[in-house]
């Protein structure tokens, strides 16, 4: 018989977002108390172009990206665990630029994992959100071979999407960090639709991950304009973190995933007013 994640993507099991509790942690007192704040953030998504676009950032004299690539302090279970997390720390990753540059930091979990967003919400609620968005089923492919050449994945890739479903399937609302997500992550509308009920809509900036391999000057012209800085030097394409692949995804593979994927697909196309007829191939 055919594995669950093989059928239509109308008849998957979606993954809810689980119950989420926030410390109001950050009221008017300490706010006024906090000097400054982070301005934006990449938030995602994993594999997408991140770390090429945070290198890029790096180089431009009014940003100051954070000294760690992800420093994942939103989706950092123990920082928000019954406290007040440990902003000092945090803004450590930006010594004395804060509030003298415009500072940012690269972490494309948070789009996805969705504790976060609430979190930076109730941080700043003024954050800037710039979202590198990849086809789905290239992302799923790139992210699995990630985890193989890591020694994390052990199963062939028809195998780990087999167990994703199943997973997903036997338990509703999961959302698993290190175990899968290959195809979870993929789900672009449903992230953007949950992100845009807690920032205003001016407030992200959303990409595809080709326009910046294809046409790096534009789109990062694209993001100056938005943090609100101005131009930089000549932009050549970056490439960071390719994945080397043992072999190319397998066509049949991909025409299943195509499938799978389709109506979040064309749910994005709606939401974003793009045509994507090109993930649909």
């Amino acid at each position: 018989s055919r594995s669950a994640w093989r059928t239509r993507a109308g008849d998957r099991a979606r993954p809810e977002r689980p119950p989420v509790t926030i410390p109001r942690h950050m009221n008017d007192g300490a706010r006024s108390a906090m000097d400054h704040r982070v301005d934006f953030v990449i938030g995602g998504v994993q594999k997408g172009g991140t770390t090429a676009l945070d290198r890029i950032l790096r180089r431009h004299p009014d940003i100051a990206m954070a000294r760690s690539k992800e420093p994942h302090m939103f989706d950092d279970e123990r920082a928000f665990n019954g406290g007040v997390p440990d902003f000092a720390t945090y803004h450590d990753q930006w010594g004395d630029s804060l509030g003298r540059r415009v500072c940012g930091e690269a972490t494309p979990i948070y789009c996805w994992w969705p504790p976060a967003a609430p979190r930076i919400s109730d941080y700043n609620p003024a954050m800037k959100w710039v979202l590198l968005l990849r086809d789905p089923a290239s992302r799923a492919y790139s992210h699995w071979n990630m985890g193989r050449s890591r020694g994390l994945q052990t199963q062939p890739f028809e195998a780990a999407l087999d167990r994703e479903v199943r997973d997903l399937v036997e338990r509703p609302g999961l959302y698993a960090k290190n175990s899968g997500s290959f195809l979870s992550r993929g789900f672009y509308a449903q992230q953007l639709e949950r992100l845009f009920t807690l920032f205003p809509r001016r407030q992200f900036l959303v990409l595809r991950s080709d326009w910046l391999r294809n046409d790096p000057a534009r789109t990062i012209g694209s993001v100056l304009e938005f943090l609100g800085v101005g131009p930089m030097g000549p932009i050549e394409a970056t490439k960071s973190n390719v994945g080397n692949y043992r072999e190319a995804l397998d066509p049949g593979t991909r025409a299943k995933l195509v499938g799978f994927f389709e109506p979040e697909i064309r749910r994005l196309e709606a939401l974003l007013g793009w045509d994507l007829s090109d993930w649909l191939r």
